[in-house]
């Protein structure tokens, strides 16, 4: 074999070698980035039952929510959603979407004040109609739908001092120094190793010796 192809075959080896070499070092790195990330990611998910709410001035929680409650939404005997969630000077806002239904209190907190619709139990309202109140007493009110009590078309109104908020988004999880380190040597090692590379290949040499 002459100087020429031992000069090739040796040429072709080197840049096999510094290949794989490259390869595997960009891998190291980018599993180590990977796994860095796993181990600090974390999820918070907080979440509040009722329907929907907006902030509002006054009340003696400063400050309470507004929230929707559906009666007898699409002809279904119930309340929706049958459990909300509310801080003190908060009002729920009672919508009728269909007919011959009323709200009854049948227990709430000792100095609370709720009545339910006027009229009592033996007065009915139709759809659109619409039936307001502020609650100002910590506690658990529960009411129903008189004629569709047995139907189970009851309900809930938790007054509590407060109600949780989901956290601010945090951003990207931070990576930890050894996989920075280590994905700044993979660069270092991959650019000096493809340096090399070019530099034989450019100018020759015998790689025997």
């Amino acid at each position: 074999m002459s100087a020429d192809d031992t000069s090739s075959v040796s040429r072709r080896g080197f840049l096999r070698a510094a290949t794989g070499a490259t390869a595997a070092s960009a891998a190291a790195g980018s599993a180590a980035a990977q796994e860095g990330n796993a181990t600090n990611t974390t999820s918070t998910t907080t979440s509040t039952p009722g329907g929907n709410e907006t902030a509002t001035p006054g009340g003696s929680g400063g400050g309470g929510l507004t929230k929707e409650v559906i009666v007898g939404p699409g002809g279904d005997l119930v309340f929706e959603p049958e459990t909300v969630t509310v801080t003190p000077g908060s009002t729920v806002n009672f919508v009728w979407e269909s007919d011959g239904h009323n709200i009854v209190v049948d227990s709430q907190p000792e100095g609370a004040d709720w009545g339910g619709t006027e009229g009592g139990a033996s007065t009915l309202y139709d759809t659109g109609y619409e039936y307001s109140h502020t609650f100002e007493t910590l506690g658990t009110y529960e009411y129903a739908c008189e004629p569709h009590r047995t139907a189970g078309m009851l309900g809930t109104v938790e007054v509590v001092e407060e109600i949780s908020t989901p956290a601010p988004d945090a951003g990207p999880p931070p990576v930890p120094d050894s996989a920075r380190t280590l994905g700044i040597a993979s660069v270092i090692g991959m650019a000096s190793t493809l340096g090399l590379a070019y530099f034989l290949m450019r100018y020759g040499g015998d790689y025997d010796q």
